[in-house]
């Protein structure tokens, strides 16, 4: 918890910081500030809990502080320090929402014990906020909600599980430490993987809210499903009083392909834990993440997370053979021999081994590394290749899947083709490209289209075009069809209407928008200047 300090005197604030010890009381961070306009900028720049602050200072007072705080600070609770000769500045304080104030001179264990009453209040405060937030977010989507309080399932600590029963409870879901839970796992590829087309999210938590039933052949059950932090879904089914028994398999098959028909797909992987106990849901879902994350190949099925398997030998990830030779087919440009070598690699070496996501997270990096080398040593520049399609972000944590890893490849072979291109011919591409779009600036003109036309990537011509011309494509686009309105408004009788048309915009707002963003005038003000009686249109 941060507190801020605020006194024009460094020896009161010196003598804070030596005589009081802070971290006791619950603060881990303590700043200090000679007057309120540094006050004000701390509290921008950081996360402040609880301030103490003088009131006599010069320039801002005090109080003025604390106006300004009320208005644009109204979390943090605030503390004033004051004379006995000034006892009526503290009366204004806390007409002014402050907590509390401190008649200085004060013991420090006196300014200890408010400080501890304020952090204390502060954290209730907090938790109430939380709570009305919740009930809000609650009310206003329940899906949202869910999601938020079993979001510590998976990437909180066993200290915070007691706190998501809560909320749940909260939201009707009625069970204790001890009830048990049954755990599901719906891996929807498409959605997972985001495929063109993939169906929404809505649409996929309704059909498997139909299908859950289908699990224990009965209507009454307690149960929830939340979309988990790696997209998919999960369902909580809630066996209070110990009564529902295992699921069967024949029920799993059914409910797999009751999924698999109303979504016209094979392509889904259902996963499920045995009965947990909640206390100990932490442990299993931490196992049940491992088990996901090592069906790498996206396998469809069904998959109990809770089987321990004998442990195999763990199989290396070193590739060092195996990169040299892609190496070599890397440098001789041998991109389609690479790709088919790499997928080989993968088949053989990482498809269904116990450790299959942790070889193909080392092996993932390596591929990865084995290009950005290349780059480096042919003077590409590695940020100009990524776009905010594919990002470096993106090609880094592309190792979940074989897939994943595949179409990494792909997007580094196609990059590696794109920045081949000589030098000497990069100025003939961007003079084809300006050809292309003054013949057909007024026409439905797109990127793709112009790119097509070159015979580049729609990424690669985009910065080979900024890069010689210092103006972006799409700016480019809109200046040919403004240079070109500008001599239709000027030389000619056609309406603004048709000239808008003609030069390819067939929204007449658009275009006067445009024509003003670039001009500084409109179009019937930039015609008006070439004629003797303007234009009534």
């Amino acid at each position: 918890m941060n507190l801020l300090l605020v006194d024009d005197q460094t020896s009161v604030l010196d003598g804070m910081l030596h005589g009081i010890d802070f971290e006791s009381l619950g603060y881990s961070k303590v700043f200090t500030a000679l007057n309120a306009a540094d006050a004000i900028k701390i509290c921008e720049e950081n996360a402040i809990k609880v301030l103490v602050t003088d009131i006599e200072m010069p320039g801002q007072s005090g109080i003025e502080l604390n106006e300004y705080l009320q208005q644009h600070f109204p979390n943090i609770i605030r503390i004033v320090m004051t004379s006995h000769s000034k006892i009526s500045y503290a009366q204004s304080s806390l007409r002014l929402g402050c907590f509390d104030f401190i008649v200085q001179p004060a013991p420090y264990e006196v300014i200890a014990q408010t400080l501890k009453r304020a952090a204390e209040a502060w954290n209730l405060n907090f938790n109430n906020r939380r709570l009305m937030e919740y009930g809000a977010l609650f009310k206003s989507n329940p899906n949202e909600f869910l999601a938020k309080a079993i979001e510590n399932l998976y990437v909180g600590t066993s200290d915070e599980i007691e706190e998501s029963m809560e909320l749940l409870n909260k939201a009707g879901y009625s069970f204790t430490m001890d009830s048990l839970i049954h755990l599901f796992w719906v891996d929807v590829h498409a959605y997972t993987h985001k495929e063109p087309d993939y169906p929404s999210q809505r649409y996929l938590m309704r059909i498997i809210n139909d299908a859950v039933p289908i699990l224990f052949n009965t209507d009454s059950l307690n149960y929830f499903i939340v979309m988990t932090p790696f997209r998919m879904f999960s369902i909580f089914i809630i066996d209070d009083e110990s009564q529902i028994l295992p699921v069967e398999e024949n029920h799993l098959k059914e409910f797999l392909l009751s999924l698999q028909k109303k979504l016209e797909t094979e392509n889904i992987t259902l996963y499920f834990s045995d009965p947990v106990e909640y206390k100990n849901i932490l442990k299993e879902i931490h196992t049940a993440t491992r088990c996901i994350g090592n069906n790498v190949s996206s396998k469809p099925g069904i998959f109990n997370t809770s089987i321990i398997e004998t442990p195999a030998p763990q199989t290396s990830a070193d590739t060092s053979n195996s990169q040299k030779y892609w190496d070599s087919l890397l440098r001789t440009g041998q991109y389609s021999m690479l790709k088919k070598e790499i997928q080989l690699h993968l088949d053989r070496n990482i498809l269904d081994k116990p450790n299959s996501l942790e070889l193909l997270k080392r092996t993932h990096q390596q591929i990865v590394n084995l290009f950005l080398i290349y780059f480096y040593e042919n003077n590409v520049e590695v940020s100009s290749i990524f776009s905010k399609d594919f990002t470096y972000q993106d090609c880094m944590d592309s190792f979940s899947t074989i897939d994943a890893v595949m179409k990494t490849v792909d997007f580094l072979t196609n990059a590696l083709k794109d920045c081949q291109k000589t030098e000497e011919t990069e100025e003939d591409y961007v003079s084809r490209a300006k050809s292309y779009v003054i013949d057909h600036y007024n026409s439905e003109l797109s990127i793709k289209e112009i790119a097509d036309f070159v015979h580049l990537s729609p990424e690669y011509l985009t910065r080979l075009f900024k890069k010689e011309t210092g103006v972006t494509l799409k700016d480019y686009i809109i200046e040919c069809r403004i240079s070109t309105a500008k001599d239709l408004l000027a030389n000619s009788s056609l309406s603004i209407s048709m000239i808008a048309s003609e030069v390819g915009y067939h929204n007449f707002s658009y275009f006067a928008y445009l024509f003003k963003k670039l001009e500084q005038v409109t179009p019937r003000e930039y015609r008006n200047k070439f004629v003797e009686q303007p234009f009534q249109e």
